[in-house]
């Protein structure tokens, strides 16, 4: 990460009008929990989940190099992508730990937690924008991968989240406003730092909302989710009975007659990372990885190549297939992947 890309995604909440508005909406509503007594307290447990709900979304838009739309009502929703709500936990689990160690041992026991956290939430929240999987993001072996596909720009973030708790400590002086404003613009800057580090790597599906789509659209497409939905329910009656070659062989002549096939390669992918055995997810990745390469779709290829690493970082592609995806790394200038493969 350069210095200029750097400074861009610290002041990037200043300078989008759609997130300096949801800054501002959330200021607001941090101020009148600060004011509102008794109530604030009920209040925060609403606002205060918002908030960090919204950082997911801030960082995913920065990895995808996009603006992220301001906070709806649905942001207030507790139940609703209940993924993005994970960082909460987050929080509360490092905040306690921390105040625990305070408590047990002192001072220094509270910075080594606050530090150990410190080091491992910007990996933690890439992997959640990755899999939208709080298990994963907690799994040591994705954090490992997630950071060394980030490469040397990582410890920026981690780096950067210690200065900005820095700062907040120091905002004890200002006046409310203030103090909520500076708080706040920290924060967001902190999660567009973290997004901005990640986008050089590829590694964010793409989870834009398409344009609304016309009635005969829906129609056509239902019909397309239902067909698929057969074939996967086919093939997984092979896979299960250990014929996975048979299965893999259904969905790849039902893929051919799909009218969408790079569709139709991501719906199965996504489908099978839902099941509760994911090895078979694995190994059909080597297919889509395969086909993938085959129509030059270098980003697409090295998209999945990442993610099946975060969940088994011994996961390659067919031996074949190596060579186009190490040249394809090196054209996409992931040089810890390229390296991570030509090991292989």
């Amino acid at each position: 990460m350069t210095a200029n890309n750097f400074l861009q995604a610290v002041f990037f909440p200043l300078t989008r009008l759609n997130v300096l508005v949801a800054l501002l909406v959330f200021c607001l509503l941090l101020l009148l929990v600060s004011a509102a007594g008794l109530f604030g307290l009920w209040l925060a447990v609403v606002v205060v989940p918002a908030v960090l709900r919204y950082q997911v979304f801030l960082l995913e838009a920065q990895a995808h190099g996009r603006e992220p739309e301001p906070p709806g009502i649905e942001f207030f929703n507790l139940v609703e992508n209940g993924w993005t709500l994970f960082p909460v936990v987050i929080v509360a689990v490092v905040g306690w730990a921390a105040y625990a160690g305070l408590n047990a041992a002192g001072t220094n026991v509270m910075i080594a937690v606050l530090t150990a956290g410190a080091l491992v939430y910007p990996a933690q929240l890439g992997v959640l924008a990755i899999t939208h999987s709080p298990l994963q993001s907690l799994n040591p072996a994705a954090l490992v991968n997630f950071i060394r596909g980030c490469g040397p720009s990582y410890a920026v973030a981690p780096i950067y989240l210690l200065l900005v708790a820095f700062m907040l400590r120091a905002t004890g002086d200002l006046n409310a406003f203030a103090r909520v404003f500076l708080g706040m613009f920290l924060v967001f800057s902190l999660h567009s730092v973290i997004g901005a580090i990640i986008r050089p790597a590829g590694l964010v599906d793409d989870v834009a909302i398409p344009d609304a789509k016309r009635p005969d659209e829906k129609l056509i497409q239902a019909d397309i989710d239902k067909k698929r939905v057969a074939a996967l329910g086919h093939a997984y009656g092979f896979i299960s009975r250990d014929n996975r070659q048979g299965g893999f062989a259904h969905l790849l002549d039902e893929i051919e007659r799909d009218p969408d096939p790079a569709a139709a390669w991501a719906w199965y992918f996504e489908r099978m990372l839902g099941w509760e055995n994911r090895v078979p997810a694995l190994f059909f990745a080597q297919h889509y990885v395969h086909d993938a390469l085959r129509h030059g779709e270098d980003l697409r290829a090295l998209k999945v190549i990442m993610r099946c690493r975060l969940i088994d970082d011994r996961f390659k592609p067919r031996p074949e297939d190596i060579p186009a995806a190490v040249q394809a790394a090196e054209r996409l200038q992931n040089d810890e992947l390229a390296e991570v493969l030509r090991r292989g």
